[in-house]
């Protein structure tokens, strides 16, 4: 992210409404989050592929699994949460 675009309009909007952001930067995290908001702009197949490479896939699926918490996932983020998209066929999601 460059600081522009979706991800920074919804840090804005959080931010604006009185919450607090705490990022997730490593995969344990997710299972101790309270909520995820997961915007992101950019290719479905290289996104997939930092997920899986960086371990945070399966913590992902993990997280949604449960339905006990929120997830809001806008554009990529969203996308992030299909097998497979066709911007690239190869490329195999959550």
């Amino acid at each position: 992210e460059q600081g522009r675009g979706n991800v920074r309009s919804v840090r804005n909007a959080i931010l604006a409404n009185g919450y607090e952001i705490e990022d997730i930067t490593s995969p344990e995290q997710i299972d101790e989050a309270k909520a995820i908001v997961f915007p992101g702009v950019g290719s479905y197949g290289s996104a997939m592929k930092v997920l899986q490479e960086q371990g945070y896939d399966e913590p992902l699926r993990k997280y949604l699994s449960k339905r006990d918490r929120p997830f809001l996932g806008i554009c990529l983020g969203m996308q992030t949460l299909f097998e497979s998209s066709d911007e690239n066929n190869e490329q195999h999601g959550n």
